[in-house]
């Protein structure tokens, strides 16, 4: 076969089976299509086609006709990074009441916290988990920070699927896991400035110093130079209120730059399309986000699930790997869903209530598993670490719809108690 032929083949297989898996098995509305997706690519790699044909494995999954999916894949990453800082709400930080804030930290502080003894658990268990170059800090941030991931555009689908888009809880829950995306993308480009610091050279041969001084000389160059500049530049080029292409290309060569200067500085590429998506002016979020959204989800975030299930390989000969998803996966969800129900019920709500939004919250999809493929490619953690906690992200995705409908079900749940400690607004 020719390789425009096999790479068709692969794009058939990619885009079609997962629907229709979904659609046959009757789990559509239960499970979202990432989770399948993702099984897929697990399916397709080392893990179940490698061992049952090695020969057709290599000749349509082997890594040298994988190259352009991956190409494929990194786009789809990059141009989803700008569309996380598009969503991004300037106003999530203000007009906020106490209570929302207390769960707001809650779900930061309780899963950090329990990540962090999860990474020292892993580090006295599996030492040999921690990679050359990696400190011991490092690791256990790591570990506490995928450990805490919420995933904002899974937690919206979910929303819809269970008719409570538009509802207190679903403002809430959107609010919380908005400004959990913030504060742990913050703290993941802190922990790849780190690493990248921590080398003699840096990873592109900048000395620490120059890495030191040139990130927040970017930071200022982005509020003060590009914010303006593209904001005029892309207004400029829109048409009837819509973006056009002129516009649009004017915004990709951006985020392609930004992009390239944050790996350049070892801090990933994503990061810096995710600034340019943040910083562009509130006007045209709307319209880029219309414009960009339907075809990536739905044309091009499909291969990087496809290659995320592939690059897990699963030893079924080793129970290491089980045993880390199954504590990893524990202690999320004690730390997620516990903390916000137990936070939810001293501030007056019922338990059903805490636990409906805990569940919601518990899912992680896409946001975890383009965090967990960043930290592999930086080194920071293992392979056997990314396989284990893909299988976390998935089964944590898996069950946030089932169990969150469970608890919403519950009497009690509604009407909501007299005293609202969560405004509307």
């Amino acid at each position: 076969m020719t390789p425009s032929a096999i790479f068709l083949f692969q794009s058939a297989v990619i885009l079609a089976v997962p629907v229709v898996l979904l659609r046959i098995s009757g789990l559509k509305g239960v499970i979202p299509l990432v989770t399948v997706q993702i099984f897929v690519g697990i399916a397709l790699g080392p893990t179940v086609f490698g061992r049952i044909s090695p020969e057709y494995f290599q000749l349509f999954a082997g890594p040298p006709v994988l190259a352009p999916l991956g190409g494929l894949a990194t786009l789809a990453v990059l141009i989803f990074g700008l569309l996380t800082g598009l969503h991004l709400d300037h106003t999530m930080f203000s007009g906020k009441g106490l209570a929302f804030w207390a769960l707001s930290l809650i779900n930061i502080a309780a899963p950090m916290t329990l990540g962090c003894l999860a990474g020292y658990w892993l580090l006295a268990r599996y030492p040999e988990e921690l990679l050359p170059g990696v400190t011991r800090a490092e690791f256990i941030a790591a570990i506490a920070i995928l450990i805490s991931m919420k995933a904002l555009p899974v937690l919206g689908a979910i929303l819809v699927e269970l008719e409570l888009l538009g509802s207190r809880i679903a403002n809430l829950a959107l609010g919380v896991a908005g400004v959990n995306d913030v504060l742990l993308w913050i703290l993941v480009s802190i922990l790849l400035g780190a690493k990248a610091s921590g080398h003699q050279a840096g990873f592109y041969g900048l000395p620490p110093t120059l890495l030191i001084v040139s990130a927040p000389a970017y930071l200022m160059v982005m509020w003060w130079f590009v914010r303006p500049t593209l904001g005029a530049l892309v207004d400029a080029r829109m048409v009837a209120g819509q973006i056009s292409t002129r516009a649009a290309l004017v915004l990709g060569v951006a985020t392609v730059a930004s992009a390239l200067a944050t790996e350049l500085m070892g801090l990933h590429y994503i990061i810096g399309a995710f600034l340019i998506g943040a910083i562009l002016p509130d006007l045209l979020r709307k319209p880029v986000v219309d414009r960009l959204q339907v075809m990536t989800v739905a044309l091009m975030l499909p291969f990087f699930f496809a290659l995320t299930g592939m690059r897990t390989m699963i030893d079924l000969n080793s129970p290491a790997w089980l045993e880390i998803f199954a504590v990893t996966t524990s202690i999320s969800a004690l730390g997620i869903i516990g903390g916000t129900a137990a936070t939810a019920a001293l501030l007056g709500e019922t338990w059903s209530f805490g636990l409906g939004l805990g569940c919601l919250l518990q899912a992680k999809g896409l946001t975890e598993l383009i965090v967990l493929t960043v930290l592999l490619d930086s080194g920071i953690v293992s392979p056997r670490i990314f396989t284990a906690m893909v299988l976390m992200a998935l089964f944590s995705t898996a069950f946030a719809m089932p169990l969150a409908r469970l608890a919403l079900a519950r009497p009690g749940m509604w009407p909501a108690p007299a005293r609202d400690p969560f405004p509307r607004g």
